[in-house]
């Protein structure tokens, strides 16, 4: 008989702790192998059935960007954010019959260590919610930031309404099929995104793209330059209300990065530049980005640009090799190696 226990950020399966977003490597680690399901109109969405234990868990590249908004993303491969346990051997996602297990989920359902506590669960679209409340390490009382969708049908003959009063368990195996998904708050920021130039030297840059390059890697790779912009908060800040779900430059990102100074100390720290699609700053700028255009490209830099850069040997850009000709006229000199992103990743 299995185990289920619901923490704050995750699940505890039979003495193994899986914090979400999870990627199917952890749970591969612990459960084996699954039989994968791909559904969506690009095969977007994974289910990751079990059908010996009746659990099927849910992943989607499309989670990505919502765990971004709630400061929750990892990397491209934790998109797995929730999970079904398919207890009546019902088919209960009409649409999706393949996501359904062979076998039904034999075991316990716990939060916290505890059953469900009826009193605190509310109607919902699939039957009943239920996400306890806690205390945190900060003595502040909250909900787990995992949630439960009850599957309790308008007909059962226990069902009152707004209030379930009908038998969860039996003995200590649970007796509904349920969901579980993971909704993470997303942490107050005390970052202060108001610009105010140091009384230092900064640096001077001719070509934006390449001050972009700088950044993130000042910023993102080595977090040495302040404020550690997320385009979230930001907004928050601003109070302002921009369309995040698109692959356009957002352009208060764009002038931000524009005016932020540099100190001119910082610059020995950059020895190497290593552009790739995925860098932070590009989805700071367009969350939506594919990299399939050539909008943060550079073939060309100005000498002067370039000196206040003296421990800079390497530098890995977006194109190919037609691309940077002229860079490499103005780098080699300077000992400074240039290789196109295209070419290093062929």
């Amino acid at each position: 008989m299995n185990c289920l226990d619901v923490v704050d950020n995750g699940i505890n399966v039979n003495g193994h702790l899986l914090t979400f977003p999870l990627s199917y490597d952890e749970i591969r680690a612990v459960l084996g192998e699954a039989r994968l399901y791909e559904y969506g109109t690009n095969g977007n969405y994974i289910s990751y059935v079990y059908d010996e234990l009746g659990i099927s868990f849910e992943g989607s590249t499309y989670y990505l960007n919502n765990l971004k908004k709630k400061k929750a993303y990892m990397d491209k491969e934790h998109i797995i954010i929730g999970l079904t346990l398919y207890v009546s051997g019902k088919n209960i996602f009409e649409s999706f019959l393949d996501t359904m297990p062979e076998k039904c989920y034999l075991g316990n359902l716990t939060f916290l260590g505890q059953k469900i506590d009826q009193n605190k669960m509310w109607k919902s679209p699939f039957g009943y919610g239920y996400s306890p409340v806690y205390e945190n390490a900060q003595g502040t009382k909250t909900s787990i930031h995992v949630e439960a969708s009850i599957h309790i049908d308008d007909n059962d003959s226990n069902n009152t309404g707004m209030k379930y009063d009908g038998p969860l368990y039996e003995n200590d195996c649970f007796l509904k099929d349920v969901n579980l998904e993971f909704k993470p708050e997303r942490p107050k920021s005390n970052e202060n995104y108001n610009i105010v130039v140091p009384d230092e030297e900064c640096l001077v840059f001719d070509t934006f793209n390449f001050k972009l390059a700088v950044i993130n890697e000042l910023m993102y790779n080595q977090e040495v330059l302040k404020p550690y912009f997320d385009i979230y908060d930001y907004m928050a800040f601003k109070k302002a209300h921009w369309n995040l779900e698109t692959s356009k430059n957002v352009i208060a990102a764009v002038n931000f990065f524009k005016e932020l100074p540099i100190p001119a100390r910082l610059a020995d720290l950059v020895t190497e530049l290593n552009m790739d699609g995925s860098d932070e700053i590009y989805m700071q700028i367009a969350p939506e980005w594919d990299g399939r255009d050539e909008r943060f490209d550079f073939n060309k830099l100005t000498e002067s640009e370039l000196k206040q850069f003296k421990k800079l040997k390497k530098m890995l850009i977006f194109g190919n090799d037609k691309d940077t000709a002229k860079l490499r006229k103005i780098c080699d000199p300077l000992g400074i190696e240039v290789e196109p992103l295209a070419t290093a990743t062929e």
